[in-house]
This record gives C-alpha cells, sequence and structure tokens, in this order.
C-alpha cells in the first residue's frame, strides 16, 4: 500500500517573493517627487478579493493578488509616451516569479478591479470621465476599465 501526502505550496513565502520582486522593479521617483516611494510602497496583497497583510489563512481553491491602488499605477505598467520610469512593473515581475515558483503555483499577469481609494476617486472625478470618454462604450464598461490596475494573480496547483 503506498500513501500519497501532497504539502500545499508555501504561499506565504510566494507572496512575500512576489511583493519583494515588485518592490524591487518599482521607479521610486525623484527628490522633486512630492511622494518619493508611494508607488514602490502600495503594493498590496489580495486573498479572494479581500484586502490581507499576509496569506496564512490561505486554503488550496483560493486565489491570491498583488496590485497596487495608486492611480498611476496603470500608467507605469504600460506608459504614455511622456515617462521616463521604468514601465511593465507587473508584466516583468510575473516570470521573474514563476521562474522560481511555477512549479508549485500559477503566477500570472492580470488587470484587476480595484474599487476603493484613489482608483475609484479618480474613476468618477471629470478628468477620469473625460479619459474614459475617449475609449467610447457603455457607461459600465466605462467604469470597470477606470478601475482596473496591473495585478499578479497566483493560484495553488
Amino acid at each position: 500500500m503506498r500513501i500519497v501526502y501532497r504539502f500545499p505550496p508555501p504561499m506565504n513565502d510566494i507572496a512575500e517573493f512576489a511583493l519583494t520582486t515588485l518592490r524591487g522593479l518599482s521607479p521610486v521617483g525623484s527628490s522633486k517627487d512630492p511622494h518619493p516611494g508611494l508607488y514602490r510602497d502600495s503594493h498590496m496583497l489580495f486573498l479572494d478579493g479581500h484586502n490581507v497583510t499576509d496569506v496564512n489563512n490561505w486554503k488550496p481553491g483560493q486565489q491570491i493578488a498583488i496590485s497596487n491602488p495608486v492611480p498611476y499605477s496603470r500608467i507605469i505598467e504600460l506608459g504614455n509616451g511622456k515617462m521616463r520610469a521604468p514601465l511593465h512593473v507587473y508584466e516583468q515581475a510575473a516570470p521573474l516569479i514563476a521562474a522560481r515558483y511555477g512549479n508549485q503555483a500559477n503566477i500570472r499577469f492580470d488587470y484587476m478591479p480595484v474599487r476603493f481609494g484613489s482608483v475609484q476617486a479618480y474613476g468618477n472625478s471629470l478628468a477620469g470621465q473625460a479619459a474614459g470618454k475617449r475609449r467610447g462604450g457603455s457607461k459600465k464598461a466605462l467604469r470597470d476599465w477606470l478601475v482596473r490596475q496591473p495585478c499578479i494573480i497566483i493560484t495553488g496547483r
């Protein structure tokens, strides 16, 4: 008789490595910046869509996401033609995390809605509405587009 026990992946280690990788790739700003390091220090963990400080309570089947609620996080990811900061922070981080933990978890780059704080305020602002109108589409599509931020999605294998 053979007994097989599957150990759960070390999700806390994976999440910490992902946060460290994202912080290392994040632009910090210059001394003229009113909030140097705000983007770097604002990466947040989500467990099944709820903000958490760690993923110690992770259970198989739950999804971990890491995103950044600052309203310019999407601009840092995609660029706007004027930025000199490193771009594609989340897109660059995903394969680095997968290279280390890809045999224990699925790691992918995506976009997720962040419906609180500065992102929500931007989505409701006149500037946000104007940016959305240039995209066209329905009001619901506009609201969804305005709050979508880059993220890393981590699920256990």
